[in-house]
């Protein structure tokens, strides 16, 4: 390769670089998110001040709560082992509001 080639090669890559930059500046920091996942991090209601949901809860984002994610809500914890009915260490959503829903007005008691 002659000099003047090698000069010519320094300059298009040299002017590249400088078309291509500003664009890339240009590019929103926020990575793009699909639907689902938009939906899986936000809560299905907003919440009051100081009031968890579940999704706040569940730290792993699995869609269940073990006991240790359960703890910060003392009468969800107190009704863990009763609401969990296959007892797997996990409460679901479903079991959840089977508890719910066959323990009358929906408060959540510790089963004697």
């Amino acid at each position: 390769m002659t000099k003047t080639s090698q000069l010519r090669l320094t300059g298009l890559l040299a002017l590249a670089t400088a078309i291509a930059a500003p664009a890339a500046f240009a590019q929103d920091s926020t990575p793009p998110t699909d639907q689902a996942q938009t939906a899986q991090s936000q809560p299905a209601t907003p919440a009051e001040p100081g009031k968890k949901t579940w999704a706040d809860l569940d730290v792993n984002k699995d869609g269940n709560l073990d006991k240790t994610e359960a703890a910060p809500i003392p009468s969800l914890e107190a009704v863990f082992d009763a609401a969990d009915t296959n007892a797997d260490g996990q409460l679901t959503g479903e079991e959840y509001k089977n508890y719910l829903a066959m323990n009358g007005d929906g408060k959540a008691r510790p089963q004697k």
